[in-house]
């Protein structure tokens, strides 16, 4: 729990900013780095393993961009403590999962992480709040050329920058939003969407990001690949992407306001509403649908009683990690529904 003590009870970059925060409720650019001289970490021994953690620590601290930062050896850390550094976005699933020497570096403010030992070496990203990718790729980039300045990365002259998996080689990047797609996705005209992106080069996944499930209709947007284009171009594409899924949402909200689905769909809103506002118990998925609906809601005009900044606030801080830290122990799954369902209402009131 200390570690968890560390960190701020609300989150900077799920701040409403940035262009569309109703629609787009973060932007992260990520770059996938390894260092020469030592194998893919599926290959490495656990010496290696502890000297690239050593260095890439040492190189963090060293740039200067993470004063008053967090640095974790992830294997030292508790089950808890590990779910919420994913809750956070710091640090993926299969990291959390570690059990050889594994790392990660996070900056005070939580808009900058380096994730040592997953898949590559070094995963190091940008979060910031709403449609912000020129923002994000040019702070992402400023920790990358640090980086680097201090580590020697392994690149080759025909293929760029090597890693682990083919899919990242070459630039290393993707840039994706955390897009929310409620009326899209009430239309059932998702299936459709996720095809078309398919075909762009461009690829939809859960909240948490690759092999996650879909939740509150938040899609997490990328590019499928990193190679054959320049990192200006792969945040071209992302953004050109981006803008129309916003007009087939915008299309999709205007159909659901129109003759008999309006009433429909204010009713749908204004229940969900309710229950947020009420509920003596309520899970996490049962959350999620229903603020998803109510932020919906807020984007039509509609009097909910909350800003995005609440939304997305309340939409991290309700995640299971985040309600067990928050009450300062391990609760049963029963627990943290109720507790969820008790903050919500004190929040909300």
């Amino acid at each position: 729990m200390d570690v968890i003590k560390s960190f701020r009870p609300e989150v900077a970059w799920a701040n409403a900013r940035g262009a569309w925060p109703e629609m787009i409720f973060s932007t992260r650019v990520r770059f996938a780095r390894n260092l020469e001289g030592f194998p893919f970490p599926n290959r490495a021994e656990p010496r290696q393993l502890s000297e690239i953690r050593r260095l890439v620590l040492a190189a963090a601290k060293h740039t200067g961009l993470f004063p008053r930062g967090h640095y974790f050896k992830i294997e030292a850390l508790g089950q808890l403590e590990k779910r919420f550094l994913v809750e956070r976005h710091h640090v993926s699933y299969a990291l959390a999962a570690a059990v050889l020497p594994a790392g990660a570096a996070i900056a005070n403010g939580e808009d900058l992480s380096v994730m040592i030992n997953e898949e590559d070496h070094l995963r190091l990203q940008c979060l910031t709040s709403g449609f912000a990718i020129e923002e994000a790729f040019k702070t992402a980039l400023k920790l990358d050329e640090a980086l680097g300045r201090e580590l020697p990365f392994a690149f080759g002259s025909r293929f760029g920058f090597l890693t682990a998996c083919p899919t990242n080689t070459g630039t290393g990047m993707r840039v994706s939003c955390l897009a929310h797609l409620p009326a899209l996705s009430r239309l059932g005209q998702m299936p459709r969407v996720l095809e078309n992106l398919s075909h762009l080069g461009v690829t939809a996944r859960g909240i948490y990001g690759e092999g996650t499930y879909v939740l509150g209709d938040f899609y997490q947007i990328a590019n499928a690949t990193c190679l054959g284009r320049s990192e200006e171009e792969f945040c071209q594409n992302i953004d050109r992407v981006i803008r129309n899924l916003i007009r087939q949402e915008i299309a999709a909200r205007e159909t659901l306001v129109k003759g008999g689905l309006r009433l429909k769909t204010e009713d749908a809103v204004f229940r969900a509403l309710g229950l947020l506002k009420h509920a003596r118990t309520l899970s996490y998925e049962e959350f999620m649908h229903n603020i998803s609906l109510a932020r919906m809601g807020a984007a039509m005009g509609w009097d909910i009683g909350m800003d995005f900044s609440t939304f997305n606030q309340v939409t991290l801080l309700m995640q299971p990690a985040h309600i067990q830290a928050a009450a300062g122990r391990e609760l049963s799954p029963a627990e943290r529904d109720a507790y969820r369902a008790d903050c919500l209402r004190k929040r909300l009131a």
